[in-house]
């Protein structure tokens, strides 16, 4: 028995369990596309956080899993299909999209529902567009 406590997990917290990635209801993992990869909260040796749909049947999936397991969905194909968000990087391509501009964009809001042509609030969001090198473009809340 360890007498040394773990300091990436505090005393008394549960270690949390790394699943296998692949989809229960098509009991593949053939169709896996990942959303999401982040560190844990707090950190755990050799586990990620996850997040994954299975493309075939729409569903989707996020618990703890091995950087193994993670590697072996990313090799699985040539590219990635989508944006996959990486840490703070989203990355199409296969390498991270990096920011081409700025703006502000008017979102109208009704202040009441009973007339809303009549009372608007004009509330603007501030964003950030990335881009690929690929020329694909997306715009994000800053």
């Amino acid at each position: 028995m360890p007498t040394i406590s773990d300091p990436i997990v505090p005393d008394g917290a549960p270690r949390p369990r790394a699943e296998r990635i692949w989809c229960a209801t098509c009991r593949t993992a053939e169709h896996v596309i990942l959303d999401s990869i982040e560190p844990l909260k707090p950190p755990v040796a050799e586990l990620v956080d996850v997040a994954y749909t299975c493309v075939e049947c729409d569903t989707f999936y996020a618990h703890a899993a091995t950087f193994q397991d993670v590697a072996a969905i990313l090799n699985q194909r040539g590219s990635v299909s989508g944006v996959l968000q990486f840490g703070g990087e989203y990355i199409h391509c296969g390498e991270p999209m990096k920011i081409s501009g700025t703006g502000f964009h008017s979102v109208y809001a009704p202040m009441s529902t009973e007339d809303p042509a009549v009372d608007l609030l004009d509330v603007y969001l501030a964003t950030k567009v990335l881009q690929c090198r690929c020329g694909f473009r997306m715009e994000l809340p800053s």
